[in-house]
C-alpha cells in the first residue's frame, strides 16, 4: 500500500476513534428567532436551492472525506448514492493520488451513482508549488466528470503532518494565473481552521467566487495529524484558527462572494443558523463518516434527519423559503 493510501486509512481511523473536535460548535452560541405564530402550513415550506445549476433538496454539501484505498471506494459510492437520493451535493477527498497512481481513479469515479447533483473533485492548493497546475487540475476534474473542484487550504495541517508540504510562498499569484485555465468552477476550501477576511477579500479580487470557510468548531485536522506524531505540536495547535461563525460574519461583508459553512455543522438547526450568518449552504463530513462505512441506507437516514431538522427550524421561525431565511436575524444566547 502506498504512503498516501496508508495515511488516508489512518485519517479515517483517527476521526472515528479519537477526540478531534477541540471546541464546542460555535453555532450553539446562538438561538433561532422563534415565532409563536408562524402563519404558514408546514407542507408549504420549501427547503430547496439551486447550486451550480442543479437543484438541491436542502442547502447541504457532503464534505470531502477520502479516496484511494479500497475502503474509500465503498465510502464514496455509499455517499454518492445517498446524495443522489436525498438531493444534496458531494465533495470528494483529495485526488492528487490519481496523478501518481491512475489505478486509484475508481475509488473516486462515482458520478454514475449521482448524475443529478453537483459533484466536486479535490486537490490541495499547495500543490501549485509542487509541479501541479491547470492541466493537472483539469485532468483530475475530467477523470470523474466532476462539476467543479475544491482546492483545499490547509497549511496548519501540513506543518503538523509528518509528510506535509510546507512551501506556501506565492500561492495566491499562482492561483490567479490558473483560474481562467481551469474549465470548471473552483471552490476554495479550508479544512477546519478558518478563512480570514483579508484572505477572502484577496481571493475574491483574483476571481474566486465560492469559499468554504470551514472554521474552528468541528474536526481539527491539526489535531488529527497530532495523533500521527510522537510530540505534542499538533495537540498544542489543535484549536488555533477562526471559529466558523466569525468567518461567516466577516467574510459575508465581501460583496459578490458566496460562502459555504463548514466547521461544526452537526444538525439541521446549525444549517439554518449558518445561513442566517451569511452562508449560502452548509457542509459537514464527520456526521456521515460512520454511516458511510455501514451502507447507503444509513447515509440516507443521516441526511434525511438533517433535512427534517432544517425544515422544523424554518417552521419554528415562520419561514417558508431559504431566501426568506437569509433575511432573518439570528439571536445570541
Amino acid at each position: 500500500m502506498s504512503k498516501i493510501n496508508n495515511r488516508k486509512l489512518e485519517h479515517i481511523r483517527i476521526v472515528l476513534d479519537e477526540n478531534v473536535e477541540p471546541i464546542p460548535t460555535p453555532f450553539d452560541n446562538y438561538r433561532l428567532p422563534y415565532s409563536a405564530f408562524p402563519e404558514l402550513d408546514y407542507a408549504e415550506i420549501d427547503t430547496s436551492i439551486e447550486f451550480f445549476g442543479k437543484k438541491l433538496s436542502f442547502p447541504f454539501v457532503i464534505s470531502s472525506m477520502t479516496g484511494g484505498p479500497e475502503k474509500a471506494s465503498m465510502i464514496n459510492r455509499n455517499l454518492a448514492e445517498a446524495a443522489e437520493q436525498v438531493g444534496v451535493a458531494l465533495g470528494l477527498g483529495s485526488m492528487r493520488v490519481i496523478l501518481r497512481k491512475p489505478d486509484s481513479i475508481p475509488s473516486f469515479d462515482v458520478k454514475k451513482y449521482c448524475p443529478s447533483i453537483p459533484l466536486f473533485a479535490n486537490m490541495g492548493v499547495v500543490q501549485l508549488n509542487y509541479g501541479y497546475g491547470a492541466d493537472e487540475i483539469n485532468k483530475i476534474i475530467d477523470s470523474i466528470n466532476a462539476d467543479g473542484i475544491f482546492l483545499h487550504v490547509n497549511h496548519l495541517q501540513e506543518v503538523i503532518q509528518p509528510e506535509g508540504d510546507l512551501n506556501w510562498k506565492d500561492i495566491l499569484p499562482k492561483l490567479e494565473k490558473i483560474i481562467s485555465k481551469v474549465h470548471k468552477p473552483i471552490v476554495i476550501k479550508e479544512v477546519g481552521h478558518g478563512i480570514d477576511f483579508k484572505s477572502a477579500k484577496r481571493l475574491k479580487e483574483i476571481g474566486i467566487e465560492w469559499i468554504d470557510v470551514s472554521g474552528v468548531g468541528g474536526t481539527s485536522w491539526a489535531w488529527v495529524e497530532a495523533y500521527r506524531r510522537e510530540d505534542d505540536l499538533g495537540h498544542l495547535f489543535k484549536a488555533e484558527g477562526i471559529p466558523t461563525d466569525e468567518c461567516l460574519i466577516e467574510c459575508s461583508k465581501i460583496k459578490g462572494l458566496n460562502l459555504i459553512a463548514g466547521g461544526g455543522i452537526r444538525n439541521g438547526i446549525h444549517i439554518a443558523k449558518a445561513i442566517m450568518l451569511g452562508a449560502t449552504l452548509a457542509t459537514a463530513a464527520k456526521p456521515l463518516l460512520e454511516s458511510a462505512l455501514n451502507g447507503t441506507e444509513e447515509c440516507i437516514k443521516v441526511l434525511e434527519k438533517m433535512k427534517k431538522e432544517f425544515t422544523v427550524a424554518m417552521f419554528s421561525m415562520g419561514v417558508r423559503t431559504v431566501e426568506e431565511l437569509k433575511n432573518c436575524e439570528l439571536k445570541k444566547k
